[in-house]
């Protein structure tokens, strides 16, 4: 199967990938679990949501790290490029939009 070929779920489970790995490298375990427990409890938005429902990701993320978030989305956009690259024309157009800074 081809990147361009993969199913949205597909791409979803990639872009959940990307963001939990961003979140411990850059917050560490411990403080990336709170994180999640943040957006579930606060925003109803569970760890493998996170791709279905970006805005609403983007939003609890700025609120809870205020100007802190900018530097992980841009982790994250960065990551995804990354895997575009290696995976030759990987279509995460969407979700990079979406995480795209103002």
């Amino acid at each position: 199967m081809t990147a361009m070929s993969q199913s949205p779920s597909k791409r979803s489970e990639k872009l959940n990938k990307v963001v939990d790995k961003v979140l411990n490298q850059i917050l560490g375990q411990e403080a990336t679990q709170i994180i999640y427990n943040y957006l579930e409890n606060n925003h109803r938005i569970q760890k493998h949501e996170i791709a279905k429902k970006l805005d609403s990701f983007n939003h609890a993320l700025e609120e809870y790290l205020g100007t802190g978030a900018v530097v992980i989305k841009k982790v994250i956009e960065e990551n995804l490029e990354i895997g575009e690259l290696e995976n030759k024309g990987a279509d995460f157009s969407e979700p990079h939009k979406i995480l795209k800074l103002a």
